[in-house]
């Protein structure tokens, strides 16, 4: 099965740009195309040309990436109406081409200037942050992951008390978030995959709020002890430490640090 995937994938992958037929990659493949359409998705839970348009999405993207118009990326990859394009890359990335083009430039907006002039919220994060979490907070992925990765399993998290993502909202604009899972039975919140670093400006300042809320949240969910795994000697085991952590423990290269709730 492994060969029949790498097969179809690398023959995929050398004429994206070309105009392809499920006949002649099932022929390539050495199928009939009705026993090759079928075998490809129990693969991989797509059909075939589902899987050629998002493979021709993400090449088109990389296009945009590098500085190409959207128009000439389209065309590179076979979409002959921006429609078309659009309504693909949209269903892949869960936005437009533009908002991507944009994003990728760093036309966005990345914070504020003055704390004490700001309205700031904190609160758990909703399904309509996505944008404000895809340009401040979870650049790399793209809002379409953002929602299925992220927003809804956390909120899914937090109707089961198992956890909660509390995000700063600064003048109507998620700015950052400060993720918890309660994976055990435990009494204990495990603040992962959080890379802050000590900054000198506001943003150490809406981190102790996050934190200050996180515990009020915690106590409420019968939590008396959140963790941060952090690696040694790492800025942001650093900057948990200046924002009142305390080692825990440590394990090869890991230390947890611990603050009472």
């Amino acid at each position: 099965m492994n060969d029949f995937i790498n097969n179809a994938e690398k023959f995929i992958a050398e004429h994206l740009q070309d105009e392809i037929s499920l006949d002649e990659i099932a022929h390539f493949c050495g199928y009939s195309s009705f026993h090759f359409a079928r075998k490809f998705k129990e693969a991989v839970n797509k059909t075939v040309m589902e899987y050629v348009r998002e493979k021709r999405v993400f090449a088109a993207a990389e296009m945009i990436k590098n500085g190409f118009s959207i128009c000439n990326s389209a065309m590179e990859y076979g979409f002959d109406t921006h429609a078309g394009f659009t309504k693909a890359f949209n269903t892949v990335f869960g936005c437009c081409p533009r908002d991507y083009a944009a994003h990728c430039c760093g036309n966005y907006w990345k914070g504020f200037d003055n704390m004490s002039d700001s309205k700031i919220t904190i609160r758990p994060v909703a399904l309509d942050d996505v944008n404000d979490l895809w340009e401040n907070v979870y650049s790399a992925m793209t809002p379409k992951q953002i929602t299925e990765v992220k927003i809804i399993p956390m909120i899914e998290r937090e109707k089961n008390k198992a956890g909660i993502e509390l995000a700063a909202e600064v003048d109507g604009t998620v700015v950052m978030t400060l993720p918890m899972v309660k994976p055990f039975w435990i009494p204990i919140g495990f603040l992962f995959d959080n890379n802050y670093v000590i900054t000198g400006d506001h943003r150490d300042e809406l981190m102790k709020k996050l934190l200050a809320e996180m515990k009020n949240r915690c106590r409420e969910m019968s939590i008396s002890t959140l963790i941060s795994p952090q690696r040694i000697e790492d800025k942001s085991a650093k900057a948990f430490i200046a924002l009142g952590f305390k080692e825990a423990w440590t394990c090869d290269v890991w230390t947890y640090l611990a603050m009472s709730v």
